[in-house]
C-alpha cells in the first residue's frame, strides 16, 4: 500500500486526488460539519440489516478464490466508525 516516499504524510496508498491540506483545526472541523450537512445519512442507514459478509469472505479465502487484508497491530491502527456504525481499523503505518 504505502510506498513510505513521505512517511507519517498519512495519505500514502489512497490515491493522486489526496492532498494534505494546511487548514487550521478550527477551519477543518467547519469544512467537516459542511460536508456532513450536506450526506443524507438516511439514505445510507436504510434501517435494513447488512448482509454480514464476513463468513462468507473467511470461506472464500480458505478456498483460495480471495485473498483479505487483515489490518494487525504491526500497523498502528486507529478505529473509526463507518457510516453504517461498524467499527474500522484504519492502518497509519
Amino acid at each position: 500500500m504505502a510506498d513510505n516516499k513521505n512517511p507519517g504524510s498519512g495519505f500514502e496508498g489512497f490515491g493522486a486526488e489526496w492532498k494534505a491540506t494546511s487548514l487550521s483545526a478550527a477551519d477543518a472541523r467547519r469544512a467537516t460539519d459542511w460536508v456532513e450537512a450536506r450526506i443524507d445519512r438516511r439514505a445510507l442507514l436504510t434501517g435494513k440489516r447488512k448482509e454480514d459478509v464476513r463468513d462468507i469472505m473467511w470461506q472464500l479465502e480458505k478456498e483460495g478464490e480471495i485473498v483479505v487484508h487483515r489490518v494487525g497491530d504491526h500497523n498502528k491502527p486507529v478505529i473509526a466508525q463507518t457510516l453504517y456504525g461498524w467499527d474500522k481499523k484504519i492502518p497509519t503505518d
